[in-house]
């Protein structure tokens, strides 16, 4: 067991008053078999009206909306969590066999199935291994080249990508493996940005994986949201009214704590 504490702001702010601004957040972790929350807040200015549920896929949400003019939009997620082992059992949707918005299988992600052949007798654990490895040939991260609404096929084509990418193109493979694979967006123990990865299905239990970082999760990643893709878990969503450009700003820290 170890405990993580994670402190998480982001901050918008625009060059011109914006109203009728409606939001939802994924920016909170949830319960599950490996993570239990031991304290959790989050702060949300300036003030409106927020309500607190649940989205399809279970996932922790704020809905909310600030009707009044204002320039600039922050929130705030602070909390403790204990986790184990990283593994959560769960009877199968079987949606998450199948090809989904980012991740469909087109030229590239086809030759790469093609090329990726799995060994023979592999565990399932050994086969999201070798199509990690095999991944990481054709995959270069570096951020800057690849936004939000580049697809797996996209970034095969690139050749470049961050860990958005890595997630959607690994799911894939899985996918077109018979493997089934679902995104994660969340924290990583340190200090930067949000991070993406995957978990994928074995004997009715999800086992988390790091594309980016090639290799298996055991603690020290703390989760936010999964779905099909990046469209099921985005953290931070929202219109408004107004002719504004904005600017963001996001800090993340996530360290062990010992008591």
């Amino acid at each position: 067991m170890i405990k993580l504490q994670y402190s998480y702001k982001t901050r918008i702010t625009f060059s011109e008053n914006i109203y009728k601004h409606h939001f939802l957040l994924r920016c909170a972790p949830s319960v599950f078999d490996f993570q239990k929350i031991i304290e959790e807040k989050c702060v949300i200015s300036p003030n409106g009206t927020v309500s607190v549920g649940r989205d399809s896929f279970g996932n922790l949400i704020y809905d909310g909306y600030i009707g009044d003019f204002h320039n600039f939009f922050e929130f705030e997620a602070t909390g403790i969590v204990e986790q184990s082992y990283y593994s959560i059992e769960e009877e199968l949707n079987r949606l998450y066999l199948y090809p989904s918005k980012y991740t469909l299988p087109m030229s590239n992600i086809r030759r790469l199935l093609d090329d990726a052949k799995l060994p023979t007798n592999a565990t399932t654990l050994e086969k999201v291994v070798f199509l990690s490895s095999k991944l990481r040939k054709v995959l270069v991260y570096e951020s800057g080249v690849t936004s939000i609404q580049t697809t797996a096929e996209q970034a095969l084509e690139i050749g470049k990508g961050v860990c958005q990418d890595f997630a959607h193109t690994l799911i894939a493979l899985c996918r077109g493996n018979g493997i089934p694979a679902r995104y994660v967006s969340g924290f990583m123990q340190g200090e930067g940005f949000t991070h993406a990865w995957v978990e994928y299905y074995e004997a009715g239990v999800w086992y988390g994986f790091d594309p980016t970082h090639d290799r298996c999760i055991e603690t020290g990643y703390i989760k936010i949201a999964h779905g099909r893709d990046y469209s099921d878990c985005a953290l931070d969503k929202g219109v408004f009214t107004g002719m504004a450009q904005q600017n963001l700003e996001v800090f993340l820290k996530v360290e062990e704590i010992h008591s």
